[in-house]
């Protein structure tokens, strides 16, 4: 099969980056001066202030915006490379596989006509893909991504926490903005996303039901979570020999990183001095921590068992039997790779679906979640440090999570591989299209039924007392007569 990469440019910083490997038909298409402008923009936003800030809806809207003013400017630098896409209409594509998130996609697929196309989705839980095929709606037990405040909710929700998780999603759809876009094609028409992805053969999603929530869900929807992690690779990948040399000083190390986008940098100086005192106390312990700045580092001086890197090889590191635990934000993707390589992980999440995912982890048993709002406080720190360290039940525990996901019945690149030919060979799937998506709300949840049958009992139970009345009445008649007769 002949795979073709379609990489349409928005940041320059990204330009000619080789994403892929094994596929050699890799086309770039450059962006705008003004969708470089704005993708500047949105990588020069400062998500520093929700280290101490919560991410609700309305905070995380402005980044919408901007997301969606990208959108509507590579609509137009597509259409103004119509010749490009004419060539790739010729190669007669049996099957599209795009980011879901992305509503340009539709109108490249609109474009090139074709009919067979698959969704994904870098979030483990996106609750308006999975709407939209029919996946059955579950708000009293699972927690959605846009759950005000953003992902706070586990499974085991309080009334509350019930109802703002059943109201998030009508808030959402609410205040972001419609999602459709103008066919490339005569007559131009509107394309709706919402309309579309009902049509879609199969979805792929950025979650693995060993590690998320449990939840009934559909045959379209097949779960690709850790599809980056090799674990047979990375066992054989050593460490340089820095690393080697700084994992060898203690006989415990721990690694320290909060992801590309929050910066460890950038952290309130409260939080970093808590950070730097929890180290201390622990001596016989190396801490190697992802800092993104040559500045001097002052909050940590004189402290030696902590290691300061700009980038460090987080998988690698992970994999290396000398690490004992990290300590990280809980995005999906650091989520995934302590999962597969069963590492104890204390979950710090800062804003957005890290929220959710740190719960997530949380409740196999093999991590701890601590607040953002607790990192000013050392001794807190401290007693989690020495818990996920000295506690051997984190380590068993996470170390099973990681055996199960090594032999899982069907690996995550196989999953989609596998369903991906399935899709290019036969096409759309309307075997797979639940009619429930097309029921109303009250046919879904059986309103009407159980109506009916609040009426129907209503109407026999009214039946039975008023028997009941009736013959009470010509007992009591019998009764008296008799009772009357007897006195005569």
């Amino acid at each position: 099969m002949k795979y073709t990469f379609f990489t349409p440019t928005v940041t320059r910083k990204y330009t000619k980056i080789n994403y892929v490997r094994s596929t050699k038909n890799v086309i770039h298409l450059e962006p705008s001066e003004k969708l470089a402008l704005i993708g500047d923009k949105f990588q020069m936003s400062d998500p520093s202030k929700f280290w101490k800030q919560d991410s609700s809806i309305y905070e995380i809207l402005p980044m919408i915006d901007t997301f969606f003013e990208m959108f509507v400017e590579l609509i137009k630098v597509l259409e103004e490379n119509l010749e490009l896409l004419d060539n790739l209409k010729e190669e007669n594509f049996d099957v599209m596989i795009f980011e879901n998130i992305v509503p340009p996609a539709y109108s490249v697929l609109d474009y090139l006509q074709i009919k067979t196309f698959i969704p994904s989705t870098s979030i483990a839980f996106d609750n308006s893909l999975l709407y939209s095929i029919g996946e059955p709606f579950m708000p009293s037990a699972i927690p959605f991504f846009f759950s005000v405040p953003i992902s706070e909710f586990s499974d085991r929700m309080s009334f509350s926490e019930r109802l703002i998780n059943s109201i998030s999603i009508p808030i959402m759809n609410t205040f972001l903005p419609k999602r459709e876009f103008k066919s490339f094609r005569p007559p131009y028409s509107f394309i709706e996303m919402a309309s579309m992805e009902p049509l879609s053969s199969f979805i792929f999603t950025n979650s693995n039901p060993y590690i998320d929530y449990p939840r009934p869900t559909l045959e379209k929807n097949d779960q690709i979570g850790g599809i980056s992690v090799d674990i047979e690779k990375l066992r054989n990948v050593k460490v340089d020999e820095k690393w080697d040399r700084i994992l060898n000083l203690r006989s415990k190390a721990v690694l320290i990183s909060f992801g590309s986008f929050m910066l460890s940098k950038d952290m309130p100086l409260e939080y970093k001095k808590a950070l730097a005192r929890a180290m201390a106390t622990l001596p016989e312990v190396t801490f190697i921590w992802k800092y993104e700045s040559d500045d001097t580092i002052s909050f940590a001086q004189g402290i030696e068992n902590i290691h300061f890197s700009k980038w460090i090889p987080q998988t690698a590191l992970l994999a290396d039997s000398r690490l004992s635990a990290f300590f990280t934000h809980g995005g999906l993707g650091s989520v995934n790779e302590v999962s597969y390589l069963g590492k104890p992980t204390i979950l710090c999440p800062i804003f957005a679906d890290q929220m959710r995912n740190a719960k997530m982890l949380a409740r196999h048993n093999g991590s701890i979640e601590i607040s953002k709002y607790k990192l000013a406080d050392s001794n807190k720190i401290e007693e989690v440090l020495r818990t996920i360290l000295f506690d051997k039940s984190y380590r068993l525990a996470s170390e099973t999570l990681a055996l199960q996901l090594a032999n899982q019945p069907m690996k995550p690149k196989e999953l989609l591989l596998r369903h991906a030919e399935f899709a290019a060979r036969f096409g759309r799937l309307p075997s797979l299209d639940p009619y429930s998506r097309q029921m109303s709300f009250i046919e879904y949840f059986l309103i009407d039924i159980a109506f009916v049958g609040f009426i129907s009992l209503l109407s026999i139970s009214f039946v039975l007392v008023l028997i009941t009345k009736r013959t009470f009445s010509f007992i009591r008649f019998i009764l008296s007569s008799a009772f009357k007769r007897k006195i005569d």
